[in-house]
């Protein structure tokens, strides 16, 4: 695949402009590592059963979603408090905000992360006509993309 680069003339370094169904620095689809981070942080699967409910041809190996699932656990608690900030003030009335709802069932910032993302993905939609097409299973391709807008960094 052709990826859009350009060099900058003045500091020689290289902007890419990359396809959504991409992450920087990852050679897998984002639904790839979506589909391993939701089945090991919010199913709560073994590695075996990530191993067998992920397992179609191309996909990684089992040390690689081990990769992206630390990565993700250590990101997720500088993540979590930004996404939760920006809820805060765009949209006060999410549910995920309600001392009583669903923030407080998580069980640790990497599953929270992943479900705050919808509330975070549904509040974007009514701001963005580009994001219409976004469904639940994109919630980690909007996440890295809103993210690293906001000088987040690398979240898997």
């Amino acid at each position: 695949m052709w990826v859009k680069r350009w060099k900058c003339k003045a500091c020689g370094h290289t902007v890419s402009s990359l396809p959504s169904f991409l992450l920087a620095h990852r050679q897998y689809l984002v639904e790839s590592i979506h589909e391993a981070l939701s089945a090991r942080c919010e199913a709560g699967q073994t590695w075996a059963e990530v191993g067998v409910s992920c397992a179609k041809q191309g996909t990684p190996a089992v040390r690689t979603m081990q990769r992206w699932n630390q990565s993700f656990v250590e990101q997720a608690p500088g993540w979590l408090g930004p996404v939760e900030e920006t809820l805060a003030q765009q949209d006060s009335s999410s549910p995920w905000l309600d001392p009583h709802g669903e923030a407080p069932r998580a069980a640790n910032a990497a599953q929270a992360l992943l479900q705050v993302a919808v509330h975070l993905l549904a509040w974007a939609k009514t701001q963005w006509v580009e994001l219409a097409g976004y469904g639940w299973n994109e919630r980690l391709r909007f996440l890295w993309l809103w993210g690293a807008n906001r000088g987040l960094g690398r979240l898997v």
